[in-house]
């Protein structure tokens, strides 16, 4: 709902987060009024909020490469090696 300066308030009184000031500075009456009623009574949009920043706090990711015997150790199987072929080299 918008809102309407007092009929009986002097000329140039605005809204203020106060109440209705005065051109000198006097508050004439005491209301409180958000910073979207304010700007729409001046004819402006309110700024918009700033946006909250959310930090994501992960654990790092470790790799590692664990030897057959080790896993054999702990998980009661084997693993399959697979052999790799060494290149030939060309003369």
């Amino acid at each position: 709902m918008a809102i309407k300066t007092p009929h009986w308030a002097p000329k140039g009184t605005h809204p203020t987060a106060k109440g209705w000031m005065t051109p000198s500075g006097e508050i004439v009456k005491k209301q409180k009024f958000t910073a979207e009623q304010i700007a729409e009574w001046h004819g402006v949009s309110a700024p918009a909020p700033a946006p909250v920043v959310q930090t994501l706090h992960e654990a790092p990711v470790v790799e590692t490469v664990v030897a057959p015997e080790v896993h054999a150790f702990h998980s009661g199987e084997e693993l399959e090696v697979a052999e790799v072929e060494e290149p030939e080299e060309d003369k």
